[in-house]
């Protein structure tokens, strides 16, 4: 479990535990003794059961046992159902520090579901001097958990920072220093060191140390020393300075990269604002190589808001270079675009001699770069843009839902349906996808019998789910003109999609297949949640299945996949395709038939842009079952997309 969300589980049991016995109602009797029994040995299930059944007999008081109920079934990681108590609660009517605690859960739930703007939005309404410690605690671990979705590291660090001086539990308090060092081990250098306080308070301390850290090894033992004497009361120092060595937390492996040779003191000055760091050391069994073959630069977003995005494709570029066994492999030069025109970092690497650049990550710059004139080296951007199309010198990889639509709705094809149902979210993004599934289902020779929108994050489907499959042909009502559907496909993620699912088996007394994109996923192939989604296929990266296998698979990299967000899990397949494509590209473009097994699926290259072909699969209880590689179709005739 990641160190992240380790700790917030452990300061939520402690939240509650200090919590559960403060109010007054109904203290004493049996139900409640057993609900805090049950709740303190990691029974939260039946504890919520119990909570439940008190708020059915408390009249006023129910709305206090839901809320306990819903703190309960987040534990369980039953999203859905605390949703629901949650929804049945009316705020308004909460004692003051009930309601503090209910916009607290109400943050951590959208946490869950990956929206970190709406949860700051909760937080930020919350009115602190009415929190209990414990509650301060947990708002603190929340505010950290937000910024941390957000890319903002340092004010992560300071959450966590403010959360470690409101707790005494040593378990608690040793997994938040650890999770204070990975957060401030993910900014550059240069970032640590121009915002690093004058002051010698806890943060600017553990800055400091994380400096220290960095320093060349021969100086590393000095550095250390001069930190301790000027920090001698600070957390970090002791057990977990001294034990460093030891058990080095898990982000050390994969940020920021460190020198082939070793890093400097301070940064070498640069005549743009960019921040250029190497690639990390070889293994110690390996001998450094006495050359290399040039260096790859590549341009990702290491701070501001898509600093997590950007994390993720460098660590899976950083486990491809690392498993790369030529010994004279190009050094990887990570360079900062946040802020810094594209252009210019294009030619400062080319400059200092990169023989391949990889990125940018973003669409408007991908967009820059492409009006910039000649590529005197050849890029691989990561995302793709009408301005780069059929551009000579820069190649485009990207991970399109269109795409994912076209997969997805070729193997329901395949297996001979003819006739969708189509659903989407009523949000631009839907619309968009309702209007390629149209186009590239009737370029196929389908029909579409129905379309239908539902409000994304809703707490209840049941309606959209009757309107979906209302006045639909069946059996004998069936006609040449309107013939039955034979499948609905879908257009949602995984918490909608769980939701909605049931819903729509409940309907129909012989279930309608549904088909989905690779959205429905949240990348975690034996969820007990996926029961829910049970019966719904999808198409997505073989890496993500776990359908690849050696050094570079899910299951070899599963501890640098456990640190990545769920939400950018699929761009570390991505980075590990983005490095070797560097030897396959010119392959591929001599040769209009050339295919690469990459991690995010088969690889083609049509013009100038990486086509994918996904692998499927179908949730079968809780766990995925493999349908193999999606099919290729041929459309009769098809709009070229936007």
């Amino acid at each position: 479990m990641p160190i992240a969300k380790l700790l917030l589980t452990l300061s939520l049991t402690l939240i509650l535990a200090g919590c559960a016995g403060q109010s007054t109602r109904y203290r004493d009797t049996p139900l409640i003794a057993e609900a805090s029994d049950r709740f303190r040995n990691g029974d939260y299930a039946g504890a919520s059961q119990i909570y439940q059944r008190l708020a059915e007999r408390s009249g006023d008081g129910a709305d206090y046992y839901r809320l306990l109920a819903a703190d309960a079934e987040l534990r369980t990681g039953n999203d859905r159902a605390a949703r629901a108590l949650l929804g049945a609660i009316n705020p308004d009517e909460l004692e003051e520090g009930d309601r503090q605690r209910y916009a607290l859960l109400r943050a951590r739930l959208d946490l869950n579901q990956g929206d970190a703007r709406q949860a700051m939005a909760r937080l930020d309404g919350i009115n602190y001097q009415l929190l209990t410690s414990p509650l301060r605690a947990h708002y603190h671990i929340l505010r950290a958990s937000a910024y941390n979705q957000l890319g903002n590291m340092l004010e992560c660090a300071r959450e966590r920072v403010y959360y470690g001086q409101l707790t005494n539990n040593a378990d608690a308090i040793q997994k938040n220093n650890e999770a204070i060092y990975d957060a401030l081990n993910h900014l550059p250098y240069k970032v640590l060191t121009d915002l690093q306080p004058s002051s010698q308070g806890t943060l600017g301390g553990w800055m400091a140390l994380v400096i220290a850290l960095r320093s060349p090894e021969a100086n590393r033992s000095a550095a250390l020393q001069a930190w301790r004497a000027k920090y001698p009361s600070h957390p970090a120092n002791g057990s977990f300075v001294e034990g460093f060595s030891a058990k080095k937390s898990k982000a050390v492996q994969i940020t920021p990269l460190k020198s082939t040779t070793t890093e400097p003191v301070a940064p070498p000055p640069a005549p743009i604002q960019a921040t250029i760091t190497p690639a990390p050391p070889q293994p110690p069994a390996q001998a450094a190589p006495a050359a290399t073959n040039g260096i790859i630069g590549v341009m990702l977003p290491l701070t501001g808001t898509y600093a997590q995005a950007a994390q993720a494709v460098r660590t899976g570029l950083t486990a491809a270079w690392n498993a790369d066994t030529n010994p004279t492999r190009p050094e990887l030069r990570f360079v900062d675009t946040q802020g810094v025109d594209i252009g210019a970092i294009y030619r400062k690497l080319a400059d200092e001699g990169a023989r391949f650049v990889i990125g940018p990550l973003l669409k408007e710059e991908v967009a820059a770069l492409a009006r910039i004139g000649e590529f005197a080296v050849p890029v691989l951007a990561l995302n793709q843009t009408p301005e780069a199309n059929n551009r000579d010198g820069i190649y485009q990889f990207a991970l399109t839902p269109e795409q994912e639509v076209e997969q997805s709705s070729s193997l329901a094809w395949f297996d001979g349906r003819q006739n969708a149902l189509l659903l989407a979210p009523t949000s631009a993004f839907g619309q968009r996808m309702i209007s390629h599934f149209s186009n590239y289902w009737k370029s196929l020779g389908g029909r579409i019998s129905n379309i239908k929108t539902y409000q994304p994050g809703a707490a209840d489907y049941s309606d959209t789910a009757k309107r979906l499959l209302s006045n639909v042909a069946s059996g004998d009502t069936a006609t040449a003109s309107a013939p039955p559907p034979e499948f609905i496909f879908m257009i949602a993620d995984s918490r909608d999609g769980k939701l909605l699912n049931p819903h729509i088996e409940n309907q129909e007394p012989s279930r309608i297949p549904v088909y989905a994109t690779s959205l429905i996923f949240n990348g975690q192939p034996t969820a007990p949640q996926n029961a829910d989604l049970s019966g719904v296929t999808f198409c997505d990266s073989p890496w993500l299945l776990g359908s690849d296998g050696g050094v570079l698979s899910r299951q070899a990299l599963q501890s640098v996949a456990q640190q990545t967000p769920e939400v950018y899990l699929r761009l570390l397949p991505m980075g590990i395709d983005a490095y070797q494509l560097i030897t396959e590209l010119q392959l591929m473009k001599n040769s209009g038939l050339s295919r690469f097994s990459g991690a995010t699926g088969v690889l083609t290259l049509k013009g100038n842009r990486v086509n994918r072909q996904l692998h499927c699969a179908q949730f079968e209880g809780n766990t995925l079952q493999p349908r193999g590689i999606a099919p290729t179709l041929q459309p009769s005739s098809m709009p070229t997309s936007p």
